[in-house]
């Protein structure tokens, strides 16, 4: 590798040190870590605190391979729970993804997918005590923390402490996470082309070992980067079902690259510049576009259900209706009372604005419109960007 990052048999050993195990599973990793090294030494200009902070992610999703293949040592059974008719919500990203993810996390039929286990899922929670697992309650202080000190990215991003967020640390266990944390460009070119069948069963895995202790097995996922793999996803879960949101591109795609710089280190983004982010962005969003309906086609559309930012703005509780209806799930009256809690609490431009143009980004909402043409015309979409 580089002198700035060792490769990954040293990143291994280091792994096993720090815990005296030293079963990885099996190797399908290896790629992506070896990638994802590559990336970052070719790719980004990190200072030495966000390379150490860098190897320190790698070093926790190794640690956390060994620890998972302890478990399932200890606990055999769990290879073959079953798993009951998952859900993903695809789609571009800032489309009401974490909205319409956020919602229905509040549903006890759902079994959410929370940060704070995916970074560390082992031990699997236990639901008579997750309420007090040091793991949430460190997670529940640091969303807090954020809400309050970081008003930019609490008018980007709705934090919840129970909700399902993007499947990046499961994923990222198998080194085969989108990982937009990190402007590694290679990386992702890599990634798109990737066959992720193995790397869903391994996520089937983990999910097996959370819910060990913590029903139902009826899993939310919220995930827009699984439109690039949506076939790769159903070795792993035969009956999962999509739905997919949409929204003028032109609005969501500069968003999308805002909000991604956002996460960037300000010196790294002085570097790299934000016009090459915009369009890294943009090619690599309009790329997963392309796979989505082609997968859409190969699959069926019986397993999707289109949903409109604008309908889900303008009626969110029609909207959930909707769902619930093609999902055939009861919703309660009390469920009823906690969406329209969490939606009169989340309405549009409670936790501030976020401000950003797609020219600071090298982008132009009409250009961006044409190149989505296919996709616009397919669901509808308003060419006048109130989609």
């Amino acid at each position: 590798m580089t002198q700035d990052y060792p490769n990954a048999q040293a990143l291994m050993a280091r792994a096993s040190a720090a815990t005296g195990l030293e079963d990885f599973g099996a190797p399908t990793f290896l790629p992506g870590l070896e990638m994802l090294l590559e990336s970052l030494a070719a790719d980004v200009p990190y200072a030495p605190a966000d390379r150490d902070r860098a190897l320190a992610i790698i070093h926790r999703r190794l640690v956390n391979r060994l620890r998972v293949e302890q478990w399932f040592a200890a606990n055999p059974q769990a290879e073959v729970a079953p798993i009951e008719s998952p859900v993903s919500i695809v789609g571009l990203p800032r489309t009401g993804t974490t909205a319409l993810g956020n919602m229905l996390s509040l549903d006890p039929q759902f079994r959410s997918l929370r940060a704070w286990e995916q970074e560390q899922p082992c031990p699997p929670p236990r639901i008579d005590t997750e309420a007090s697992d040091p793991r949430r309650v460190a997670y529940a202080d640091m969303v807090e923390t954020l809400m309050r000190d970081d008003p930019e990215q609490a008018s980007m991003h709705i934090w919840e402490t129970d909700a399902s967020v993007e499947d990046t640390e499961v994923l990222g266990l198998e080194f085969h996470a989108q990982q937009m944390t990190m402007p590694v460009w290679r990386y992702h070119a890599w990634w798109r082309k990737e066959d992720l069948r193995a790397t869903f069963a391994y996520h089937a895995r983990i999910c097996r070992l959370l819910q060990s202790s913590r029903p139902p097995n009826r899993w939310l996922f919220k995930a827009p980067h699984h439109k690039f793999h949506l076939d790769h996803m159903i070795d792993a879960y035969p009956d999962i079902r999509f739905i997919f949101t949409h929204r003028d591109p032109g609005n969501s795609v500069p968003s999308y690259a805002s909000f991604v710089a956002s996460l960037y280190p300000a010196d790294v983004v002085a570097q790299i510049g934000r016009e090459k982010i915009g369009q890294e962005i943009h090619n690599h969003l309009l790329t997963g576009m392309h796979q989505a309906m082609a997968a859409r086609e190969k699959l069926g559309q019986d397993r999707f259900l289109d949903v409109h930012h604008r309908d889900f703005v303008a009626a969110p509780m029609a909207t959930l209706e909707r769902i619930y209806d093609w999902l055939g799930l009861p919703m309660s009256d009390e469920l009823r009372a906690r969406f329209d809690d969490y939606a009169t609490r989340n309405s549009s431009g409670a936790h501030g604005a976020h401000r950003y143009t797609p020219e600071e980004y090298g982008l132009s909402a009409a250009a961006i419109r044409d190149d989505y043409g296919f996709y616009m015309k397919a669901f509808g979409l308003d060419t006048g960007g109130k989609a």
